[in-house]
């Protein structure tokens, strides 16, 4: 097996679908020797800001010297983007060599008559290989969907558990209530493991996550934001007070990165590792999330967004009025016929001055004609386009210094758009 042969392998697992569940998960770790019970992790969850969460504790702990893991879905440019170490991507050799030995192993399962694991599934099972591999002090492990059912939720008792925030996605899986969203969001709740939890979120949902707390003997946290203040804005960065910190600074645009570097904050004094101040203040400097509000072009002003519920569209369209009021909008969006499209195009696009229509790559990608014909509801100066590049080109030529080109709707069009600003020169 070479590279190219093992990510065909696993992209070829998606017609299996997902399943939630660990019964297939439990298996294929133990016929890999349950790598993931020789580490030690901060598992995050939540539905939106976990990735960014994830990526300001790992920085964290980075900075404080500890050798970091960490397990995000899904990439945007690199597989390897899934599970690094350090920051950086998991190498080819040992790729091959893991998704091989997990191949071996499901092949085993499935002479015993169980289940084909899912893609999702093993790429966990390559991450927990990877990172005893590579000795990993502690791993930041995000979870794929939900928690409960996750197959990240194989691991034993954490050194924290981290809940972001809870909203309404995922609804046929999950749920169509906050109070069953948050139920599954809690599963992931160990015993005597603490718990950090995202101060914004609504009331019912902390009734649930308490509850499932105090049934596992798991000591209870909610950020408390309004110990934030003093916030300034610069240059698509933040600076701000936190409790006994003064004058943090993060370079995430958005004003709720000041939030997830809070709740990261406390989830990094939850677990006990030894982080100083200085690493507190590195990490969060250093941290970056690709396609979360990422400024990819400054002339003219590109920033893409991988927004893709209605939530997450809700803040990305208050930071455009706070941020550029004056400006021209022209709202480039692509996004899955499973989202709640309809509520997010109501939501954000009465700000656009211009829209334009994309079809992702992917099979699952909403058809142009329905994308097109909700978006003229709400702006009448709309277009479509079946290559990305085409659309991208259209809001460039009708754009001026006083213009902001957002791009947003899904994460699995980011890489194309950032080739797009690399090849263009923008």
């Amino acid at each position: 097996m070479n590279y190219e042969e093992a990510i065909k392998y696993i992209h070829s697992v998606g017609k299996f679908g997902s399943k939630l569940g660990l019964i297939n998960i439990t298996k294929l770790l133990d016929l890999l020797d349950n790598p993931q019970n020789d580490l030690k992790f901060i598992h995050v969850g939540g539905t939106n800001g976990k990735g960014s969460t994830c990526n300001y504790i790992a920085h964290m702990l980075h900075a404080a010297g500890y050798r970091t893991g960490l397990f995000i879905s899904p990439y945007i440019e690199k597989f390897g983007e899934r599970m690094q170490v350090d920051f950086k991507n998991i190498d080819n050799r040992s790729l091959v060599a893991h998704v091989q030995k997990v191949k071996d192993c499901i092949d085993m399962m499935l002479e015993q008559g169980y289940n084909h694991p899912t893609e999702f599934e093993i790429n966990t099972a390559v991450a927990m290989l990877y990172f005893k591999q590579k000795r990993c002090n502690t791993v930041v492990l995000e979870v794929g969907l939900g928690g409960r059912l996750d197959a990240t939720n194989v691991i034993k008792s954490p050194l924290v558990t981290v809940i972001c925030t809870i909203e309404k996605d995922h609804m046929g899986v999950l749920g169509d209530t906050l109070q069953k969203i948050a139920f599954e969001k809690a599963g992931i709740i160990k015993p005597a493991s603490p718990v950090v939890v995202y101060g914004d979120n609504e009331p019912c949902t902390y009734d649930v996550i308490e509850a499932q707390a105090e049934r596992k003997g798991a000591p209870y946290f909610v950020v408390n934001f309004e110990n934030i203040s003093n916030i300034r804005y610069s240059d698509f960065g933040y600076t701000f007070d936190f409790e006994g910190y003064t004058d943090l600074r993060i370079n995430m645009f958005g004003d709720y990165q000041v939030k997830n570097a809070c709740t990261a904050i406390k989830a990094v004094e939850a677990s006990k590792l030894k982080v100083s101040e200085e690493a507190i203040r590195k990490g969060l400097f250093n941290a970056k999330w690709p396609g979360r509000l990422e400024v990819l072009s400054k002339n003219p002003l590109i920033i893409c967004d991988g927004s893709h519920n209605p939530e997450a569209v809700r803040s990305l369209k208050n930071t455009l009025i706070k941020y550029f009021p004056d400006k021209k909008k022209i709202l480039i969006m692509g996004v899955m016929k499973n989202k709640e499209y309809e509520k997010m195009i109501e939501d954000i696009f009465p700000l656009a001055d211009m829209g334009i229509a994309i079809r992702t790559q992917c099979n699952r990608a909403l058809e142009l004609d329905i994308l097109q014909q909700t978006m003229q509801k709400y702006c009448k100066n709309t277009y479509s386009f079946d290559k990305i590049e085409d659309g991208l080109d259209y809001a460039v030529a009708n754009a001026d210094n006083n213009t902001v080109i957002c791009t947003f709707g899904s994460l699995y069009y980011i890489a194309d758009v950032k080739n797009y600003v690399r090849r263009t020169g923008l």
